[in-house]
């Protein structure tokens, strides 16, 4: 078992890190080269493709990366790798005509596009290995449940994973507005402005588990926002409903005054839009971010009064085989956190088998 037994070094970085990935929302909206583009070619490997693998009769959990020749569009997915891991620390593409396909086809080539870019791990107790976003009436006030599949607000956040992926299969009919921000940006504004609060969030932030509590653990757990190791960063953004939901547990460490205060700085920032670029989603858009460096939002949306129009995503979680060392403190939510390995994810002794839950009302969290 590849278990962290470290002892976490919270030192924070010297000063402002810059780089590549320390992009502000006007960098992005000046170059796009950041969108690829599915040609008719790439459209047409991606069907025979998931076509293929139904007739070789693979369920979809079974689809890898040998089994799902992707010889054209797999050098589309080299230029989101070092889009994720490089250049941006997200990756989009956009241009797959979702109307034209069944459920079955779409998953089958969304896990089989994903495949190529890394190994897809569970993603709740109940062992989806891809999520359906959309609001199925979670009750927001639920603390035993994730707000994904509500209407709320989420704010910048980050996933238990190297990647999260969204595909777009509807939108809302208001709202829902995506947004990404750099975390290294917003962590260099703000030891610009006011270096202690920075570095107060060094220090670890108690965050609510919402019911899916690893082995031996706490039903909270203590994960810095910024974390900094032999010279590489690592961010990790907690929503903000689930740092307040932990309060209710008595024997969690509380926030100090100024971590308070360094958090209030640190989502403002990340809102604000000189960091903060707003993504409209469309049909067929897949947007693949790394949650080490980007963290990524919505805003709350009024949906469709059809049910087969709801604002729709397909989320997928991935582990990247070549994944940056990862700071031992993120141990505390992953678990497994080893580079090289199959890491992150949601791993609890009771979770469920792992599943592809056709159904898009299927719950989450139950």
């Amino acid at each position: 078992m590849n278990i962290a037994v470290r002892i976490p070094d919270y030192s924070p970085a010297p000063g402002p890190i810059g780089g590549p990935l320390a992009w502000q929302s006007a960098q992005l909206s000046e170059d796009t080269s950041w969108v690829h583009h599915l040609g008719p070619d790439d459209i047409a490997e991606l069907e025979a493709a998931a076509e293929k693998s139904r007739s070789d009769g693979l369920a979809i959990l079974d689809i890898r990366k040998d089994n799902f020749a992707l010889p054209l569009v797999s050098r589309k997915v080299e230029l989101l790798r070092h889009d994720i891991m490089n250049r941006f620390g997200f990756g989009y593409m956009r241009g797959l005509p979702v109307q034209n396909y069944d459920r079955d086809t779409v998953m089958r080539m969304y896990f089989g596009l994903s495949a190529h870019l890394g190994d897809v791990v569970p993603q709740n107790r109940n062992g989806h290995m891809i999520g359906h976003v959309l609001d199925i009436g979670t009750d927001v006030n639920d603390y035993n449940k994730r707000l994904t599949q509500t209407s709320a607000e989420l704010s910048f956040h980050s996933d238990a994973c190297d990647v999260v992926g969204l595909l777009c299969l509807h939108t809302a009919m208001h709202g829902g507005e995506s947004a990404l921000c750099s975390a290294i940006a917003v962590h260099d504004e703000m030891m610009r402005r006011d270096p202690d609060l920075c570095r107060a969030l060094y220090q670890p932030v108690t965050v609510d588990r919402r019911g899916e509590i690893p082995e031996g653990k706490q039903p909270w757990m203590r994960i810095p926002v910024f974390m900094w190791q032999n010279g590489e960063f690592t961010g990790y953004a907690p929503l903000p409903d689930y740092i307040r939901s932990a309060k209710r547990f008595e024997d969690a460490p509380k926030l100090t005054e100024l971590q308070e205060r360094a958090l209030d700085l640190f989502f403002t920032l990340c809102c604000d839009p000189q960091f903060a670029v707003r993504i409209p989603f469309e049909p067929g858009d897949f947007q693949f971010v790394h949650n080490h460096v980007v963290f990524h939002s919505r805003t709350a949306f009024e949906d469709w009064p059809n049910q087969a129009d709801k604002r729709h995503l397909m989320r997928i979680w991935i582990s990247l085989p070549e994944g940056r060392e990862l700071h031992p403190a993120i141990a505390e939510r992953w678990i497994h956190i080893t580079r090289g390995t199959v890491r992150g994810g949601v791993n609890i002794p009771n979770r469920k088998a792992l599943i592809i839950p056709m159904e898009p009302m299927t719950p989450a969290f139950s």
